[in-house]
């Protein structure tokens, strides 16, 4: 049985793209172009997982997503974002997003991101680490590491990092690296999965 996936983008390239590639790995896909037509189409038909754009011109990707949390919970949801707007996928992975991958998309990082979704969602519990196991790794960081982490996690950009701490972008790069390696995370998105897993939320 397929798996069926939502696009919801307000570009029909974008749209027609993505559900090309999807199929080649043997997705069945359909898209919306306005989050309204997707509230409605999910309320009908609810997806494996939804592939959702973070900038549209009636409804943001934000609100959508909390649209969605109430229509269909549980539903896997996986944001689309412009490097601009990095902070704002970080939020939604704050609301519950799986993931978010910056444009342009990268056909196998996304395949393998739903797929992962999909089967996270089947799973009674996840197969990654416990919040014991990621505490351990946050405790081997430096508290300057820490500090880059913590805002990594409210998804501020290397520049904005650099400018608080008085440090070159270089220097927060390398921090984020050793983040990186430290919490055993193989991308900026698993890495804030991680950390939202184990940092005190802020209002």
């Amino acid at each position: 049985m397929k798996h069926s996936v939502l696009i919801v983008d307000d570009e029909q390239s974008v749209r027609e793209s993505l559900s090309s590639v999807l199929a080649t790995y043997g997705f069945k896909t359909a898209s919306c172009g306005h989050a309204r037509e997707a509230v409605e189409r999910i309320r009908k038909s609810v997806p494996d997982c939804v592939v959702l754009d973070v900038r549209m011109p009636d409804m943001d990707g934000l609100s959508l997503q909390r649209v969605l949390a109430q229509t269909a919970a549980g539903l896997p949801v996986i944001m689309i974002t412009g490097h601009a707007d990095i902070s704002m996928a970080v939020q939604a992975m704050r609301n519950g997003a799986f993931d978010f991958i910056e444009k342009p998309v990268d056909d196998e990082q996304l395949v393998a991101s739903i797929t992962s979704a999909i089967e996270q969602r089947k799973q009674a519990s996840s197969s990654g680490p416990d919040e014991k196991s990621l505490m351990a790794r946050y405790e081997l960081l430096t508290e300057r590491e820490k500090s880059v982490a913590e805002m990594v996690a409210e998804g501020y950009s290397s520049a904005a990092i650099a400018a608080t701490f008085s440090i070159s972008v270089r220097t927060v790069d390398h921090h984020r690296a050793s983040v990186l390696a430290k919490m055993q995370a193989t991308s900026l998105p698993q890495l804030i999965r991680y950390l939202l897993a184990i940092l005190p939320s802020k209002p």
